[in-house]
């Protein structure tokens, strides 16, 4: 009964991530009229999904607290590419995903190996955050621990969906932000 209510209760925030994201392209571009046209229907076609998708349990191999260490390692090495090396973000993230994503051939023998290149890949989209919106590491960190916890309560939701992990990363990154903004 509890993880029915996890997984309907992530599905419900993966909502609000989406059309809080689509209300804030509309916000700042209310004046074009094809992101209008393409905000209804953008709209219209995650109104579809969420229909026709349903909310299911996967069964994980990962557990919990290493997804969250994995998001975490994929943060950190995406913004210490992007900062430390000055690379543009989506040069450090391909480097990152590219490099784990080997993984799973080196390692063949290793079931726990097959889904740690997807929870380092969500973080590097937490670590691709501007540096004027994460103007630190702790920024980074309190994002990727948020978005590790949104992914571990996803297993199931938008199973074989694209776009799931930018949105729980853009998601963990607006709840950081939200606080920061909220304290400053």
């Amino acid at each position: 009964m509890v993880k029915k209510r996890v997984k309907q209760v992530t599905f419900i925030l993966i909502l609000l991530i989406h059309f809080s994201f689509l209300g804030w392209v509309l916000f700042e571009k209310q004046s074009n009229g094809y992101v209008i046209l393409c905000f209804f229907i953008i709209t219209l076609l995650l109104v579809v999904t969420y229909v026709k998708k349903p909310v299911r349990p996967q069964h994980h191999n990962l557990d919990e607290l290493s997804a969250i260490i994995y998001v975490f390692i994929g943060a950190i090495s995406t913004y210490f590419l992007h900062t430390s090396l000055s690379l543009s973000t989506v040069l450090s993230a391909s480097i990152v995903g590219l490099t784990v994503s080997f993984l799973p051939s080196i390692l063949k023998n290793d079931t726990v190996v097959k889904s740690i290149p997807a929870s380092i890949y969500c973080g590097t989209f937490v670590g691709m955050t501007s540096t004027t919106l994460a103007a630190g590491y702790l920024f980074i960190v309190l994002a990727s621990g948020i978005t590790g916890l949104l992914l571990v309560s996803a297993n199931g939701v938008f199973h074989n969906i694209g776009g799931k992990l930018g949105t729980l990363a853009f998601g963990g990154v607006l709840v950081v932000f939200l606080i920061t903004f909220l304290l400053s």
